[in-house]
């Protein structure tokens, strides 16, 4: 019952790169970059549907039903 509520909130956020210098925007890109490339990043699957069921992949997210990614594959 909790994780469904949590799933159900709302919350809206925002950022701008625009604050932060460049330099410090490339150096964390640089980073994050080599992190994907040594595999040392990694995210919630959900589901992983094909292309054809994107529809279906946005009702479940609208009705919250998703944690995590949804991936489509072709």
């Amino acid at each position: 019952m909790l994780l469904s509520r949590f799933q159900r909130s709302v919350s809206v956020a925002t950022f701008s790169l625009d604050t932060v210098p460049r330099a410090d925007v490339a150096r964390v890109r640089a980073d994050q970059f080599d992190a994907a490339a040594r595999g040392d990043l990694s995210a919630v699957v959900h589901a992983v549907l094909p292309l054809e069921a994107a529809a279906d992949a946005h009702r479940r997210m609208d009705a919250g039903d998703v944690f995590g990614r949804v991936v489509l594959t072709p």
